[in-house]
């Protein structure tokens, strides 16, 4: 499985509670505010194959996006 990574790019994208989760160097999805709570919207892969993604870096990188936009 593939360990998830979560980056929060600046204070603008904070601002939008926009972090971004990569797998794999690839951008798997991003964080949208919805009803007032955060989300995780996944985009298909452009080439088609699901994805894989280790549950406890996912879970992981959910922790963390919160505690990153929080810090903004």
């Amino acid at each position: 499985m593939t360990e998830v990574k979560v980056i929060v790019t600046g204070p603008e994208e904070a601002y939008d509670n926009e972090a971004e989760f990569w797998c794999a160097n690839e951008l798997m999805g991003v964080t949208v505010l919805h009803d007032g709570r955060l989300h995780l919207r996944i985009d298909p892969r452009a080439d088609g194959t699901p994805w894989l993604a280790d549950a406890t870096s996912l879970a992981r990188s959910l922790v963390e996006a919160e505690a990153l936009l929080a810090a903004y």
